[in-house]
């Protein structure tokens, strides 16, 4: 039996191991943006690079790049690609890598410029890896690209100060750091704002010159890296020359010429809203009370895992002490990480506000890659003020676990986010395949609505032009989703047969109105996919909307030759899923369509094996039918009555279908009796 002074030694000894300040990062890190990655996919601007690499190869890619102004990036992409596959795991993984890599850079920075503030860099660079005002973590193919530029700045500035450091290594390590500079702004333009923070990291570092000579050494030293920022400022004004196109102008900054006044003013007000957007709103966000609806199974896990996080940050905090000699120092250096933190932030979103992008004014789905060069930051300026306005050690320690905790769990929940839409994606990429196993190029979807989260019509157009084999020239896409009814004119003129187009990067589509396919995708409701038809417009529960383009819906567009014997590509929507209810009724929507009602029959007995079946009337039609169809009367009748339960207004449906096949099919008494009985069950109109 083991006593209790043996556990008191355990403690001690566990107590006593020296942990380093990085490990405290790195965990938080992979419990935020890692404890979720095996079931997180792709989004919104992923699916575009996925197309154009694995239908149009790296020729495909480098189109794409050039038409979104990331001409130079062709390379990285490339060699992601070739490495990563189109696996969604590996790329998840990458990017988490990445993203720890760049906070240990960061912490490695801090602590050549403050050395005696170690404890309060690792608890920023925590905060830094977790802070809430970023939470598109799950966008890896699209964000990959910010990522590694971000460590490419992060490793330049401090081979820079490093080279401040060991004059005996000065010149190879300036060439880095420039090396590095020039690579990473002519792949993108997000971190620029942030070269100008060199001068005065640079100033910081040399704590031993007078401070006349400090401030010239700090002008002459960075001084390169400072031209080079200028010319590139000079030369990304000038895109729209060199390329002829220019996604990302920067108006705000060329207007300052034409507009002074009026530029200012947006530039003060931007930096009031994001500014409070980033220090006020996005911690409101982790603490609103839509978060304690304890209903929810993953409410509880996740504010388990805030309360354990925030309990055990603070004792762990609580070990690491500063190492500057008296509070004065301490107080003197937290003030130059907070006005140094101002200004990374300000920084930070300043290349946004050049092209007339705000953190707080842009859509709320996507604004956060605005503050990506803010964060860290952001993160100083947090720490900072709280080590300053909290001068007690245990309290200060317990509010930054419990800041840290919180952004733990806001991360948590927007990967919940992203894998429940990853979820509702690829249910629809798969119930899609079986009910269309190929369909004709030049084909429109039409919704009502953006039926898939973190997407949009775009991203789903290419998505869809990923999952099937590519049939049109490089330059066109097969397939396009129009919903809300923009870009499809005027609905009268839709119903006579209008011109359909889309011209997204470097592709274009062209369609007509009459090649078009309504469908609703509603899983929550219980649904499968519908793929609708003309007949459908008996249903009376559709949306509005959909009343207007389903006259038009040509399953036509469908056929099931499948002479390439091509499936979804594993890596991307990985093996195909046991069947489902969704499954069979696929399949027998599809045979519904060829009029095969003996396949019909036996997918509803291979069903009902399985114990599946249909939660709507919809669902049922193709059954029902197909039974009459082969005479069996009585079983179609049952299935009508009990598909009459489902729905208030089941009748409008059921009674169309009943009328169709009463002139359709030849006479019989069981069908006679059958009719009588459903028309008197529904009080069908005679």
């Amino acid at each position: 039996m083991i006593h209790l002074p043996m556990f008191k030694t355990i403690a001690t000894k566990v107590r006593e191991i020296n942990i380093p300040h990085i490990l405290i990062p790195v965990g938080v890190g992979i419990l935020a943006l890692g404890t979720l990655i095996p079931w997180l996919g792709f989004y919104q601007d992923d699916w575009h690079h996925l197309y154009y690499f694995l239908h149009e190869g790296s020729s495909g890619l480098q189109r794409f790049l050039f038409f979104d102004s990331r001409p130079f990036s062709y390379p990285i992409y490339v060699f992601l690609f070739n490495l990563l596959g189109a696996s969604p795991l590996y790329w998840h993984l990458f990017v988490l890598i990445t993203r720890i890599m760049i906070a240990i850079v960061f912490f490695k920075i801090s602590t050549i410029i403050w050395p005696d503030a170690k404890k309060s860099h690792m608890i920023a660079t925590a905060l830094f890896l977790v802070y809430p005002v970023f939470l598109l973590q799950s966008m890896a193919v699209m964000f990959s690209l910010h990522w590694i530029m971000f460590l490419a700045f992060m490793v330049s500035l401090w081979a820079m100060l490093l080279a401040i450091q060991s004059p005996t290594k000065r010149v190879p390590l300036t060439i880095l750091a420039l090396l590095l500079q020039i690579f990473q702004l002519f792949m993108i333009e997000y971190f620029i704002g942030l070269e100008f923070l060199r001068p005065i990291f640079i100033f910081l570092c040399l704590k031993n010159e007078k401070n006349l000579d400090r401030l010239y050494l700090s002008v002459k030293l960075s001084s390169p890296y400072i031209l080079f920022a200028i010319l590139y400022v000079i030369f990304r004004t000038s895109f729209d020359s060199f390329l002829g196109y220019d996604r990302n102008s920067p108006q705000v900054l060329l207007g300052f010429f034409q507009t002074p006044l009026q530029t200012i003013l947006f530039f003060v007000e931007s930096g009031l809203q994001d500014f409070s957007e980033i220090f006020v709103a996005a911690w409101y966000a982790t603490l609103n009370p839509g978060l304690f609806d304890i209903s929810r199974p993953s409410v509880i896990i996740i504010w388990g895992i805030v309360i354990i996080s925030a309990l055990l940050l603070g004792r762990l905090f609580y070990r690491f002490n500063e190492n500057a000699h008296n509070e004065k120092e301490l107080f003197r250096g937290q003030i130059e990480i907070l006005i140094v933190g101002l200004i990374a932030t300000l920084l930070g979103v300043l290349p946004g506000w050049m092209i007339g992008r705000t953190l707080h004014t842009s859509n709320p789905l996507w604004n956060d890659r605005f503050a990506m060069a803010s964060l860290f930051g952001a993160a100083m300026v947090c720490t900072s003020a709280t080590t300053i306005v909290l001068a007690n050690r245990k309290r200060r320690d317990a509010f930054l676990a419990l800041l840290i905790a919180l952004a733990i769990g806001a991360n948590l929940r927007a990967g919940i986010e992203f894998k429940q839409a990853w979820e509702k994606q690829t249910l629809f990429y798969w119930q899609l395949y079986w009910r269309a196993p190929n369909i004709k190029p030049h084909t429109a979807f039409i919704s009502d609505s953006e039926f898939l989260s973190y997407m949009g019509n775009y991203p789903t157009g290419y998505a869809i032009n990923t999952l099937y084999p590519k049939q049109t020239i490089p330059t066109h896409v097969d397939f396009w989703l129009f919903s809300s009814g923009e870009n499809t004119g005027a609905w009268d003129d839709f119903r006579e047969g209008s011109i359909l187009s889309s011209t997204k990067y470097s592709s274009r589509f062209n369609g007509s109105s009459k090649d078009t396919i309504a469908l609703i995708f509603e899983p929550q409701q219980q649904q499968c996919l519908w793929l609708l038809s003309p007949d459908d417009v008996n249903f009376k529960t559709l949306p509005p909307m959909t009343y207007e383009f389903l006259p038009n819906s040509n399953l036509g567009r469908i056929y099931t030759t499948n002479t390439s014997s091509w499936k979804p590509h594993p890596d991307i929507f990985g093996q195909e899923p046991s069947p489902t209810w969704c499954y069979f009724y696929q399949k027998a929507d599809l045979a519904y369509q060829y009029q095969d009602w003996s396949e019909i029959s036996a997918l509803w007995e291979d069903a009902q094996a399985e114990d599946f079946a249909p939660k709507n009337t919809m669902e049922y039609l193709p059954f029902i039918e197909a039974f009459g169809r082969l005479n069996n009367w009585e079983m179609a009748e049952k299935m009508t009555i009990r598909a009459s339960t489902l729905s208030e207004k089941a009748r409008h449906p059921l009674c169309a279908l009943w009328d169709r096949m009463k002139n359709e099919t030849p006479d019989s008494h069981n069908k006679q009796l059958a009719i009588e009985a459903v028309e008197d069950r529904l009080a069908c109109s005679p």
